[in-house]
């Protein structure tokens, strides 16, 4: 019942969401992969990215994800996802409220890639769109070095899912290549 309502909740979140978009804001790198907490499942899901902007213009970047244990998903075996980044910039939409009907993702020093992906799951084949909010930790010890913030799937076979936590791998900030101009 609660995994419903999120569920709801998540997806008037991101009609509105959607429609703001990210504002791109100077020249940003970001690279990431690791385990997180499954969306309710018993086992982890597993991720890489990356993603950037650094010509100001062109935005590039990949994300493959899998929750195979996933609420909801479980039955068809799954979320399994290769996903092409459309968007790239300072999140648009704040997470601290999310359980109190406000916005999703927290826009100070985190950061928003949406994206358009296909299934690789046999038993949910399509395409869909989704984005993804994260920053990075900082270096240091133990293996806590970043925090998605929301993982969303707008529409397509996985619409509706959702997932967020910390990351036992590594979200990573890197300088752009400096330009020949």
């Amino acid at each position: 019942m609660v995994h419903s309502n999120l569920k709801m909740l998540s997806a008037i979140v991101l009609a509105s969401a959607l429609s703001t978009g990210c504002t791109l804001v100077g020249e940003h790198k970001y690279t990431g992969g690791g385990t997180m907490a499954s969306a309710g499942g018993d086992k982890n899901a597993v991720f890489t990215f990356n993603v950037e902007n650094c010509d100001g213009e062109d935005v590039k970047g990949r994300v493959n994800y899998i929750d195979h244990s996933a609420i909801d998903f479980e039955n068809i075996g799954g979320v399994s996802l290769n996903a092409q980044v459309d968007n790239f910039g300072y999140c648009t939409i704040d997470i601290d409220g999310f359980l109190n009907n406000e916005p999703l993702c927290n826009c100070e020093n985190q950061y928003e890639a949406q994206f358009s992906y296909s299934s690789k799951n046999p038993s949910a084949q399509g395409d869909g769109t989704g984005f993804v909010c994260f920053f990075d930790t900082g270096e240091g010890k133990g293996n806590f070095h970043g925090a998605i913030t929301a993982f969303y799937i707008n529409d397509g076979p996985y619409a509706g899912y959702i997932n967020y936590g910390t990351v036992n791998g590594n979200i990573q900030q890197h300088s752009c290549p400096a330009s020949d101009e």
